[in-house]
């Protein structure tokens, strides 16, 4: 099969059912997908994955929609996400700086660290509630595979 043959045509149309009642609606996936452009299209569904999803843990008290923000504002993070999407058996260890850095950003928007751990020491020395701090490098790292 050709690399042709994978991609939606011009004229394809895929749409999704969603709710339930009267909130349900159909959805035109192949038009968020074009205002996406097609390499955070190709990310979505690992930044879903990683964000928390039916089988993976998300980040306590960081929801879809923070998550997005600091998508938005890191977007060296489409490649990473990109890249992971390809089910590599190892994760290349610049994709996980990436994703780290961006966990960072999640739980400290301010923050210009890229080591998990410390910002973790930083946010619990502000504020002891362990739901608001990002989770230790190894359990990051256990999460990411």
């Amino acid at each position: 099969m050709k690399e042709d043959d994978v991609a939606l045509k011009e004229d394809d149309e895929v749409w999704v059912s969603f709710g339930v009642g009267k909130s349900f609606r159909f959805l035109a996936a192949h038009e968020m997908a074009r205002a996406l452009g097609p390499d955070k299209a190709q990310a979505l569904p690992m930044f879903h994955a990683l964000t928390g999803c039916d089988t993976v843990s998300c980040f306590a008290r960081h929801g879809k929609k923070r998550a997005w923000t600091a998508w938005t504002a890191f977007s060296a993070l489409t490649q990473a996400l990109v890249d992971l999407s390809t089910a590599p058996n190892d994760v290349d260890e610049d994709a996980m700086q990436t994703i780290e850095r961006f966990v960072i950003l999640l739980y400290d928007r301010t923050s210009t660290s890229t080591d998990v751990d410390k910002v973790r020491y930083k946010l619990f020395a502000k504020n002891s509630n362990v739901q608001l701090i990002p989770p230790t490098s190894a359990a990051f790292k256990q999460h990411v595979r």
